[in-house]
């Protein structure tokens, strides 16, 4: 009698569903690109580029002016292969199917899914926006209403925004939005699961893979080493402590005296400091120099049609931390726009293997999404082995959508 491991389509097609039933983050994020790869599947290395949003010039008078049209790409590499891997006795070989999924499959899927929301959540490092207090629980309406309005200054569309919050912090949002008006059910509802579902035209929930952050160890009094250049994407400092080992890390936000946001589509000031977020670890050398990698990159000029900023850091600026420097650990949820990150879970090529039964399936509903397994005999083991394996890439395409917040 055929045991439930050599039956590759039922075992590949029920961790697909536990995959996808545990999957939170990732079902928030811009997924279309996971069509493009067809029913061939995709290889490790395969690459997208993704164009980001231009704004035009404004003509003034009838004389026809030509907006000069530059495309600024960010580039989405199915690189990170992920997988799960077993050597199966004897005696799970006589299991019936229930027993199998309790014991191989389900787990497979869970766990592949935990680790691409956490994959995504990280994402989170790239992410300039911030309010609320480091590593200060939200505690009142007005702290998640804050976010609201903040990408509403950034000109981010209203539809398709989420709260994706840490359970503590969802804990704290339940009693703030309690004074929100909503309808008998949806008030009962919430109070029974213990979540807001809805509330400042946002979708809300709760996933234990939301970013964890340690800021960098800091050191010294930072200061700006030169003026950058237009559309610079790093910042020479100086000033810091000397020899420090991460003196700042990724995802750690400043901000510069002076140096105000803009709409990013006229351009105009908002009456904000810009926040900047460090987009690598950084060390600091002997004579306390780093130089910062960032995001957004340094854009002053309103003719570029990129502008981020209004002005460029003078020499000697001085670093104000966000993000309170001494290696400090905080969570970091986010309030965002669907399309703040692209993900890709693409398929994979079924391979031919001696001796192997492998199968590749995908979500019935033409997204692409897919998981794949292999069963085989290892004789020089002996020992029965399977494995699950997805294939992804993931990009933070278009991180002024999102803004992360306060949280302990």
């Amino acid at each position: 009698m055929p045991n439930v491991f050599e039956n590759t389509a039922l075992v590949a097609t029920t961790a697909l569903d536990h995959f996808e039933n545990n999957l939170i983050l990732s079902k928030l994020a811009d997924r279309q690109w996971e069509k493009k790869f067809g029913i061939d599947g995709a290889k490790v290395g395969d690459q997208i580029d993704l164009r980001r949003h231009f704004n035009p010039a404004i003509r003034t008078g009838n004389t026809f002016t030509a907006s000069a049209i530059t495309d600024r790409l960010r580039r989405l590499t199915i690189d990170t292969p992920l997988g799960v891997d077993y050597e199966i006795t004897n005696a799970d070989m006589a299991l019936d199917f229930d027993k199998a999924e309790e014991r191989y499959f389900a787990p497979a899927g869970r766990r592949l899914a935990n680790e691409v929301d956490l994959r995504l959540g990280r994402l989170a490092r790239r992410v300039a926006n911030f309010v609320g207090t480091y590593n200060t629980a939200p505690s009142a309406l007005a702290d998640f209403s804050a976010a609201v309005a903040r990408l509403d200054d950034f000109g981010v569309p209203d539809e398709d925004r989420y709260f994706i919050l840490n359970p503590t912090t969802m804990d704290a949002a339940l009693v703030a939005t309690s004074t929100l008006t909503n309808d008998e059910k949806t008030i009962g509802r919430q109070y029974v699961k213990g979540k807001v579902r809805r509330a400042l035209n946002a979708d809300w929930h709760s996933s234990q893979n939301v970013e964890v952050h340690t800021s960098g160890v800091g050191g010294g009094t930072p200061l700006v080493n030169g003026v950058p250049a237009e559309g610079a994407t790093t910042l020479a400092t100086d000033g810091w402590t000397g020899s420090v080992t991460d003196i700042v890390r990724e995802g750690d936000i400043f901000t510069l005296a002076g140096i105000n946001a803009v709409n990013p589509i006229t351009g105009e000031d908002l009456g904000f400091l810009r926040q900047i977020a460090v987009t690598a670890n950084g060390s600091s050398n002997a004579s306390g120099q780093v130089t910062l990698s960032i995001d957004p990159e340094f854009r002053a000029s309103a003719d570029t049609g990129f502008r981020t900023m209004t002005a460029l850091p003078a020499d000697n600026a001085p670093l104000t931390f966000v993000t309170t420097l001494g290696s400090v650990v905080a969570r970091s949820p986010i309030y965002c726009h669907k399309n703040w990150a692209a993900l890709c879970i693409a398929p994979q090529p079924e391979e031919s293997g001696v001796g192997a039964k492998m199968k590749m399936v995908s979500d019935p509903d033409g997204g692409g999404i897919g998981i794949r397994y292999a069963f085989w005999w290892d004789g020089n083991a002996n020992t029965w082995k399977i494995r699950f394996d997805i294939l992804i890439g993931m990009i933070a395409q278009m991180p002024e959508f999102c803004l992360r917040l306060g949280a302990a």
